[in-house]
């Protein structure tokens, strides 16, 4: 299989084994890695070829029964975990320092951990859910292992930066002047979600746009729709509308072209390794293929993109002075 012939069904596996040559020798940082979830998925497919693969989550006991299910299947993978609360400025902080005490360099990073949905809930810091974990702690967690990622820069390697998107971007657009609900009376979850999803994307963006002069590249993903346990907490009202259930609760698997997680991860993973879209940095992917065109105008507008860097290192509390 060549990179042009990925498609919706390649597997995640038949990605790897693909760009094998790519991912040898590289060191990775997955988050949102707890079994049930693509953040696993994609670790245990890329342990196989990895120098080293850092499994990333809130939780030692979580992570280390993904790292013992790979290491069941790959005895001799190099995994490594880190723990990660994406709710917690301070705690994103104390992970980045550990990280950034590596020797190793960090050659790519998938940001693909995401807030359960459900009702209105903030995190530690006071910001609405989704929005804190999925945009901003993933904004400081990426900016603050800047260092390590520099490092694995070389003449004939860009090291990449992939942020987990959704197709679900184009329900909502960013609400600059009330990103978190009017502290949750006015909270709809499905926009609450859109929200953070296109500010994935306006993230990915503006961050290519900074980093194009350091050699980083970075892309957005959206893996498809999974049965994963984050797909389980969709509110019944937005399965309705996309006729996922029927009105008594029941998933309907001949309505919408489901994925398998190995079918979703394959798109990381040519985010992360494929050298055919190495100078389309900034880009979003689908079906393991560039999709720009797909892309909603409030995620794809480039001025949107400038608003919600500088929205985001005001409610951080930190400036990361890198320019284009």
């Amino acid at each position: 299989m060549t990179a042009t012939t990925f498609g919706p069904k390649t597997t995640g596996a038949e990605a790897a084994e693909d760009l094998r040559e790519e991912i040898a020798g590289k060191n990775l940082i997955i988050t949102g890695t707890s079994l049930g979830g693509l953040g696993a998925e994609v670790a245990h497919v890329l342990a196989k070829y990895a120098s080293l693969v850092i499994v990333a989550g809130p939780s030692k006991e979580r992570q280390q029964l993904t790292i013992d299910s790979i290491k069941i299947a790959l005895p001799s993978a190099n995994v490594r975990k880190l723990i990660l609360d994406l709710s917690s400025f301070d705690a994103i902080r104390v992970a980045a320092a550990e990280v950034n005490a590596y020797s190793e360099p960090i050659h790519v990073l998938i940001n693909n951990a995401a807030a359960t949905m459900g009702p209105y809930k903030e995190t530690k810091d006071g910001h609405e859910n989704h929005f804190g974990v999925d945009h901003l702690g993933h904004f400081l967690f990426t900016m603050s292992i800047l260092p390590r990622i520099r490092a694995a820069r070389s003449p004939s390697y860009s090291p990449r930066i992939v942020n987990l998107s959704s197709s679900a971007h184009r329900r909502g657009g960013v609400r600059f002047d009330d990103v978190s609900f009017d502290r949750g009376k006015a909270f709809k979850t499905m926009l609450a979600y859109a929200q953070a999803k296109t500010a994935n994307i306006l993230f990915t963006k503006q961050l290519a746009k900074r980093l194009k002069g350091e050699g980083i590249l970075t892309y957005a993903v959206h893996p498809g729709f999974i049965l994963t346990n984050l797909a389980r907490t969709i509110p019944k009202e937005h399965m309705l509308a996309i006729g996922a259930m029927n009105e008594e609760g029941e998933i309907l698997l001949d309505k919408i072209a489901w994925k398998t997680p190995q079918e979703g991860v394959s798109t990381h993973i040519v985010a992360a390794f494929d050298l055919s879209i190495k100078d389309h940095s900034g880009s979003y992917l689908a079906d393991c293929q560039l999709q720009n065109d797909s892309v909603a105008p409030h995620a794809s507008d480039p001025v949107l993109a400038e608003k919600l860097w500088t929205l985001s290192e005001e409610l951080l509390g930190e400036s990361f002075p890198i320019s284009p």
